[in-house]
């Protein structure tokens, strides 16, 4: 025996195809829409500042970050924004701050230990802590501007003794066509080794 199939069978299975194709296209849609938008940055420094004259060693304490960064359930940190999107890290700051300091230290002169907190009685030690730091980005027609700021202070202790507080911060702007997350990360670079270029010198003058 055979099933005759009308052309109007066929017409109701064609639609019924196309309307779940169509739903499931929609989940998709729906879903997409809710996933949050990130975008991540990596946290870079390469050694700038010129400044020598240090000498013997110098204790550099396990920076202290004062900024409380939004944070997904992934662990991941909130830097700023880029329209809708997040801007997230997986670096931690201090960790960056702290090789920063490491490098313009060593590259002055000093023999550098990094230690969790400085000793009583520390010859020289530094206490660097990073106040805020921020990265946003802002769409035009054809270009994205790139904004971030980074605010410094450190302790500087010599024989035991406190010796000053130092602050410091930077700002930079740039404007260019790339919209991906390279301009976020060397403009953070650059904004760094602007507030240790005045920083740094300050610290090594001090010390010695």
């Amino acid at each position: 025996m055979t099933t005759k199939v009308t052309f109007k069978d066929a017409a109701v299975r064609q639609v019924s195809q196309l309307t779940q194709r169509s739903f499931a296209l929609l989940l998709v849609l729906i879903a997409a829409g809710c996933a949050p938008l990130e975008k991540r940055v990596n946290l870079t420094y390469q050694q700038s500042v010129s400044t020598t004259g240090g000498s013997g060693e110098v204790l550099i304490a396990e920076p202290v970050m004062k900024q409380d960064l939004a944070q997904l359930p992934s662990g991941k940190k909130i830097i700023g924004k880029a329209g809708d999107t997040d801007l997230i890290i997986s670096e931690s700051p201090a960790h960056w701050l702290r090789s920063a300091i490491r490098q313009e230290l060593s590259a002055a002169g000093y023999d550098v230990k990094i230690v969790a907190t400085l000793p009583a009685g520390v010859s020289k030690g530094v206490k660097a802590i990073l106040l805020s730091v921020s990265a946003n980005q802002s769409s035009k027609v054809l270009t994205v501007v790139t904004v971030t700021e980074v605010r410094l202070e450190a302790e500087l202790w010599k024989n035991g003794q406190l010796l000053k507080r130092l602050t410091a911060s930077a700002r930079d702007q740039e404007e260019g066509v790339d919209r991906s997350s390279e301009p976020i990360r060397s403009a953070l670079e650059k904004t760094l080794q602007r507030a240790l270029q005045e920083l740094v010198p300050d610290i090594v003058k001090s010390l010695n």
